[in-house]
């Protein structure tokens, strides 16, 4: 008998710590569980990704910048371009173009170039970014094409369903075009919980 429960004592004293140890395993998944839904989730290994978050978002923050800024000597180039063009032609006031003033037409053709330009513009700006930063343009995918590709695989299983939205409540920010780095990622993330909260609970028209 003294022998049966020495060993039960044993094997209770052995099985103690394994308790313990799958408290602490579950804490501890627990608490990873709450990371990963802080920051993008990791459905791609972050090994097996060409470079961290914090960078990519830097580097598509930069890439915005570069598409904004070229967008505006491409307007004017459109402008530019355009008036000279029309203004070499020759006018004949008396003959309408599809019933309008010819003036009225070639300065609204003008205007059309200019926003030809400038929606030229981010075309333009992504192929300098590209040359200027080679090591993440090459490749074939190439490293930015792969993190825009999870960044948009975690924006699309994260936001909300914007078939409720009205103009009281409209979806926030649909594609995540204004997260620039982790916090903002996590604000969007506050961003699409209350968007959700308030179509659950219904959000009253303004008078």
């Amino acid at each position: 008998m003294s022998l049966a429960r020495a060993s039960l004592g044993l094997r209770v004293r052995t099985l103690a710590p394994s308790a313990a140890v799958a408290r602490r395993f579950n804490s501890t998944s627990a608490s990873t569980s709450t990371a990963t839904d802080e920051v993008p989730p990791n459905y791609t290994s972050p090994r097996d990704l060409p470079m961290t978050w914090s960078d990519y978002l830097a580097m598509r923050k930069r890439r915005r910048q570069w598409s904004s800024i070229t967008s505006i000597p491409t307007s004017l180039g459109g402008l530019i371009g355009g008036a000279m063009y029309f203004a070499s032609k020759d006018v004949d006031p008396t003959q309408l173009i599809f019933g309008f003033d010819p003036y009225m037409v070639y300065g609204g053709a003008t205007f059309a170039c200019m926003a030809f330009g400038w929606l030229l513009g981010p075309t333009v700006g992504n192929a300098l970014f590209g040359v200027t930063h080679p090591k993440l343009s090459k490749g074939n995918p190439s490293p930015l094409e792969v993190m825009d590709r999870e960044f948009f695989n975690r924006i699309k299983s994260r936001r909300v369903d914007p078939s409720r939205q009205s103009m009281n409540n409209p979806s926030p920010d649909f594609y995540g075009e204004k997260i620039t780095s982790i916090p903002a990622y996590r604000q969007w993330l506050k961003d699409q919980k209350a968007y959700a909260a308030k179509v659950s609970h219904g959000v009253p028209d303004e008078l």
